[in-house]
């Protein structure tokens, strides 16, 4: 398209004033840049909208005052695009698409999402879980909006705001001699079996606690699933290191575990809000984020 909104716009306020000097007065810019905006508008579409008549304005040709109904019309339907743009960004109601870490969504959005429906009814929220990986690239190819999800290795583009984080806890067996202390430190675990919850970013992070105290942990189970550590933990095949506790110290099963916080130098795992850097929020999703914050606030 070789032509702009804004030379529509110096085209007809020239029919409306029948003066080139008038129509640009009235839109506070230069008569040159008002007379070549016509002139290539006339060059672009092969017509004559205007007659000049010396000393005596310009007239429209028939030509020309068909061509500038239509781009009134065009101008007309732009107003209402914008104001349709500015009513999708402002009025907190509609479809918002968000995207949560598998692990973290059963704590925390049943609660979110109550409160943000009680606060702003209109907004329809439709979930994705995923992991790391799935949820930045949910994020950068536009399928969500917004991602609450674990601080671990995020991608440069995307913003970030912290909203919580949670400190390493020992699960032990309720049995366990461990589990009567007030604090544990990893060197007190290196020799016991670990039972490892096995999710990209978790795992790694997880790890590398160890290696920041310089241990080496004993793997003796791999588990992607989050309540079957919590259940072999309980069962007695070792122990576990989460960050999230639920509110009962219990497995599926019944079983009890104990939570043992860790002391030394294990350092905690952010929460955040994710967004894509280069875009602008929508006013669904800026409730959304409100939300969280104040639900999750410690």
């Amino acid at each position: 398209m070789d032509y702009t909104l804004q030379q529509l716009r110096y085209l007809v306020a020239v029919a409306e004033h029948g003066n080139i000097s008038a129509a640009a007065r009235s839109l506070y810019t230069s008569q040159p840049g008002v007379s070549a905006a016509v002139a290539h508008l006339e060059r672009v579409f092969g017509i004559q909208c205007f007659v000049r008549h010396h000393a005596k304005g310009i007239s429209l040709t028939p030509a020309g005052r068909s061509f500038v109904a239509t781009a009134r019309n065009l101008l007309l339907h732009a107003e209402d695009l914008l104001r349709h743009a500015n009513e999708l960004n402002q009025s907190a109601q509609g479809v918002l698409t968000i995207g949560c870490f598998y692990t973290i969504s059963p704590f925390f959005l049943p609660r979110i999402l109550q409160k943000l429906r009680k606060k702003y009814p209109g907004i329809d929220v439709q979930i994705r879980e995923g992991d790391t990986d799935q949820l930045q690239q949910s994020l950068l190819n536009g399928l969500i909006e917004v991602a609450l999800l674990y601080d671990l290795g995020l991608d440069r583009s995307l913003s970030k705001l912290e909203v919580t984080s949670f400190n390493p806890y020992v699960l032990l067996p309720k049995h366990d001699k461990l589990a009567k202390r007030s604090s544990v430190r990893l060197a007190d675990l290196v020799d016991k079996p670990l039972i490892l919850f096995d999710r990209p970013q978790s795992r790694e992070y997880l790890l590398s606690l160890f290696a920041v105290a310089g241990k080496q942990p004993t793997i003796a189970q791999r588990t992607s699933n989050f309540e079957l550590v919590r259940g072999l933990v309980a069962a007695g095949f070792g122990y576990s290191i989460l960050n999230l506790r639920p509110k009962i110290d219990r497995s599926y099963d019944g079983s009890s575990v104990a939570c043992v916080p860790v002391v030394g130098n294990a350092r905690g795992l952010p929460v955040v809000l994710a967004s894509v850097a280069a875009s602008k929020l929508t006013r669904r999703a800026i409730a959304f984020i409100d939300v969280c914050t104040s639900t999750l606030k410690r």
